[in-house]
């Protein structure tokens, strides 16, 4: 349940990175070509048709790409982050067994020096 959710906000994070770009780059190439002679009505539509499928297919490419990079970064950093809390734990929990040994030992010591004096 949880995989399809995450993998919907990489892809929407991707389309709108993507998106972003692609209109850019749009808007950049309207501009270049606002100087060029004009074509035939047909001519120009079909190149334009031809041209958003284009757009689309790369898109559709990018998208999912940029969102596998995306889920990549994001696992790679869970795994850093349970890796660090895991060696923070085990070094927490040495801590702990030493001073528990210590404890004995003091208790222990206690319990002879009560055993040996008078009372």
């Amino acid at each position: 349940m949880l995989r399809p959710l995450i993998k919907l906000f990489f892809l929407a994070s991707a389309s709108l990175e993507v998106a972003r770009e692609k209109i850019e780059d749009a808007v950049d190439s309207f501009t270049a070509r606002a100087g060029e002679a004009k074509s035939s009505g047909s001519e120009r539509f079909q190149e334009t048709k031809d041209k958003v499928k284009e757009m689309v297919s790369e898109c559709t490419q990018n998208i999912w790409q940029r969102s596998d990079v995306l889920e990549n970064h994001v696992r790679e950093k869970i795994r850093r982050q349970v890796a660090d809390f895991s060696l923070g734990a085990l070094g927490d929990s040495t801590e702990i067994n030493e001073l528990r040994a210590e404890m004995a030992t003091l208790r222990a010591e206690i319990a002879e020096l009560k055993s040996k004096s008078p009372v």
